[in-house]
């Protein structure tokens, strides 16, 4: 019997050289970053290269996928964050943990490189857009940073980030407010935390925040923008890797409750047939995941369409009878004056519910008729205004060459300037559209999280990831498709500003298309995306703000007006 006792060795050797908490096959991914930098030239971290390393550790020591840096310039920091990038898959179970100096610019949170200064600095949007798109199960990023430093300029600590889907955000102290000088009190009590096995991360949080305050005698308060969604445990309770049973290697299985169900490809079904009327693929679901999350819907619905297959899904508003068409060829008010799409009346339901909360609520719109610019302005059409005295500022086209390229460092007054000066040249009362007719418009009919359809398609837009070929600066207008009404760009190239002020959600928005305006309002919002944005900000219901007085590259804009 040597022979077996050879073939047993060979089959538990590969299983044994496993680490001791090794992801199991049919579990979520788990991924980590770990970033850590303490050599600044001009104001070192004593001690943040060594903490990294025993984050890291425990991370793997996890069955994490850890893409670790210390001490990294701005190269070496993006290569990490596009190596972690890589490693993102939807369901995912992620960590990232930041140690350094960061500072806020511009309503952005940028992290340091070990260069110091601005000219290192990495915009924490590109860890967060990437983890964003691949829609997490739970995922935590810990930014221990906050600390006093020499480029922090006028504006103290860091900037709070909004509330997102699976999601949570971690600082060691408020926003706005400095962590003190060696006080690494938060980060000591979280790595504490996340050893302890079977602690999920919601848990360990609370224990982060109380020990803080406690410790500090509440001088300082750990900030924490949402807690993560259960399931999230960085040190699982232990078991057996392998066990021999007669002449076979057996992997025992999980001992957590719950965990031998795949909630990573239950969501993922999910979310492929969420919008369907077709009973079938609700079966389809059921008899993959008879106790899934979403078992109790999907039986409603598969009833609810086998009796019904016309009816409309449930908590998905209805389509109109019939999409709405643009009215007639376009046209131009006067020469040089930019091309108008005439846009029928119609209702619509704006927002979404699916990512950030100032997107929410869904809710019914009513939209009068009005003409669209059907391209974004141009260099050439903002040139005449300048050429002709309506216009002072003359933006740089940075070196990209002017002409039938959207117009782009524009701000919001610039914007309305042009408008004046359009309106007197023409006599028509041209304005900006306001951001429900913006939506109106980009939707065309539509209820779909993106102008052609459901998910990203490549070449229909000039984004971050939305091009086989990055370009990073907005192409002259009108190389895309153009939606059903005829407009061009509405998702990509060049950010759009719109009439409204800024708000954090929907629930005093007006429902009859006009403007939602506060006194004083200094944020503006911004529809559309850029050349610079992931796919995130060209989805339909995808909104953001800038400040009203303040030029940025990617920010343009297009005309409209009553009809």
């Amino acid at each position: 019997m040597a022979w077996l006792r050879v073939l047993v060795a060979a089959l538990l050797l590969p299983l044994l050289a496993l680490p001791a908490f090794a992801q199991q096959q049919g579990e979520p991914a788990r991924v980590a970053l770990v970033i850590a930098n303490e050599a600044y030239p001009q104001a070192p971290i004593a001690g943040a290269a060594q903490q990294g390393r025993a984050v890291a550790e425990t991370l793997r020591a996890g069955g994490f996928d850890v893409v670790a840096v210390e001490n990294a310039d701005r190269n070496a920091l993006r290569q990490a964050i596009a190596g972690f990038a890589s490693k993102l898959r939807r369901g995912a179970q992620v960590v990232v943990f930041y140690s350094g100096h960061a500072i806020q610019q511009r309503n952005r949170n940028f992290l340091l490189s070990s260069q110091g200064g601005t000219e290192g600095a990495v915009d924490l949007d590109e860890i967060v857009d990437p983890l964003i798109i691949a829609r997490p199960s739970s995922a935590l990023i810990f930014l221990d940073a906050g600390r006093d430093n020499p480029w922090r300029g006028t504006a103290r600590g860091l900037l709070p980030l909004e509330p997102m889907e699976g999601i949570a955000v971690l600082f060691p102290a408020a926003p706005g407010k400095t962590l003190p000088s060696g006080a690494d009190r938060a980060a000591e009590a979280w790595l504490k935390a996340i050893r302890t096995p079977g602690l999920e991360m919601a848990q360990a949080l609370k224990q982060v925040r109380d020990t803080v305050a406690r410790e500090t005698r509440r001088s300082q308060q750990a900030w924490l923008s949402a807690e993560p969604p259960r399931g999230l445990v960085v040190t699982p309770v232990a078991r057996p890797v392998a066990v021999a049973q007669g002449s076979r290697a057996v992997i025992p299985p999980p001992q957590t409750p719950g965990a031998t169900q795949d909630a990573a490809y239950d969501l993922a079904f999910w979310e492929s047939i969420r919008n369907s009327r077709n009973a079938a693929e609700y079966r389809a679901y059921l008899d993959a995941y008879p106790n899934g999350r979403f078992a109790s819907l999907a039986r409603t619905r598969e009833q609810e369409y086998r009796a019904n297959p016309a009816a409309p899904a449930v908590a998905v508003a209805a389509p109109p009878p019939a999409a709405p068409q643009a009215n007639g060829a376009p046209q131009r008010d006067c020469t040089g004056c930019p091309e108008l799409i005439a846009i029928p009346a119609g209702s619509f339901q704006m927002g979404s519910n699916d990512l950030y909360e100032f997107e929410k609520p869904v809710h019914p719109v009513t939209i009068r008729s009005f003409y669209l610019g059907a391209r974004e302005v141009t260099f050439e059409e903002w040139d005449l205004c300048i050429d002709q005295g309506g216009c002072a500022y003359r933006p740089d086209d940075r070196g990209l060459g002017r002409g039938k390229r959207p117009v782009t460092d524009i701000h919001w007054n610039d914007a309305n300037a042009y408008l004046a000066w359009l309106s007197a040249r023409s006599g028509k009362p041209y304005r900006l559209p306001t951001e429900s007719e913006w939506e109106y418009a980009v939707r065309a009919g539509t209820a779909t999280t993106y102008p052609w359809g459901q998910t990203l398609v490549k070449e229909r837009a000039n984004c971050l990831g939305c091009n086989d070929q990055k370009r990073g600066s907005a192409v002259p207008a009108g190389q895309f498709p153009a939606n059903a009404f005829g407009l061009y760009d509405m998702a990509g190239n060049a950010a759009e500003w719109v009439a409204d002020c800024w708000s954090e959600h929907y629930r005093s928005a007006p429902r009859d298309g006009s403007a939602y305006t506060v006194g004083g309002c200094r944020e503006r919002v911004l529809r559309g995306g850029s050349f610079n944005n992931d796919p995130r900000y060209l989805r339909s219901a995808a909104r953001f703000k800038y400040e009203a007085d303040v030029r940025f590259y990617t920010n343009g804009f297009r005309v409209a007006r009553d009809r």
